[in-house]
């Protein structure tokens, strides 16, 4: 037999003999891990508003999702973990994967509100997306509060918090709105007078009319405590409210 060919078949099955060790042994690393035991977890912050401690993921896990610690790694759904910390509320993108070493590792990113919205005991956060979630009893976010009864409406909510970013943009004060149950808003000015915007919508129309009162009104004329700008074009002042 010629000695090339000779030479050339050795190499082959030299190559087929690597691979199929390779293989043999990436399989065997492979059911070594999946039959591995979890053995702990680790929690990464990746920013937002601190809601929920590590001590809070791990409570929320064991309640919802169930025992996982002891468990093969193989039996753990790590996609099952994830929809319930998103499902949680604070929780604005989680990711979940297990390492060789059998350690169960949580990356999660919780949500920045921009206003918390109060009736009584009861309230919501909205964040920069539009997402509502509720109150956490562990953390209140410094953002400002509007008081009063939610009206009906998804997209309610999400026009206040453009109504609130359009005026803070502009340097005036929200720290104190309200609204009532038809969800018209009053924002409480520096002088504690009342300025009705009526239902969230419209404020880049109604902005011009609230500088004028300050610029031209409220220097000749003071004392007004309530200032109507819901109408169009039109600044009704009282002297009550």
């Amino acid at each position: 037999m010629n000695n090339g060919l000779i030479r050339y078949l050795l190499g082959a099955a030299f190559v087929a003999g690597v691979a199929i060790l390779t293989g043999a042994g990436i399989a065997g690393y492979n059911r070594s891990v999946s039959d591995m035991a979890c053995h702990s977890l680790e929690i990464d912050f990746k920013g937002g508003e601190p809601f929920l401690s590590a001590e809070d993921i791990l409570d929320l896990l064991e309640r919802e999702y169930g025992v996982f610690v002891g468990q093969r790694i193989q039996d753990i759904s790590l996609s099952r973990m994830e929809a319930i910390l998103d499902a949680s509320g604070p929780v604005r993108k989680s990711e979940a994967w297990i390492s060789g070493d059998g350690v169960l590792h949580v990356s999660l990113r919780q949500r920045d509100p921009v206003l918390r919205f109060s009736e009584g005991r009861n309230g919501f956060y909205i964040d920069t997306e539009g997402v509502v979630f509720p109150l956490q009893s562990t953390h209140q976010a410094d953002v400002p509060v509007v008081s009063g009864p939610r009206p009906s409406g998804e997209d309610w909510p999400i026009k206040v918090v453009h109504t609130v970013r359009y005026l803070r943009e502009r340097g005036v004060s929200t720290d104190s709105l309200h609204c009532n149950k038809g969800g018209e808003l009053t924002l409480i000015g520096a002088g504690g007078e009342h300025i009705l915007l009526g239902r969230p919508g419209r404020i880049s129309e109604q902005y011009p009319l609230l500088q004028c009162y300050y610029e031209r009104i409220s220097p000749v004329r003071e004392g007004y405590k309530s200032i109507n700008l819901k109408y169009s074009n039109q600044i009704i002042c009282r002297k009550s409210i």
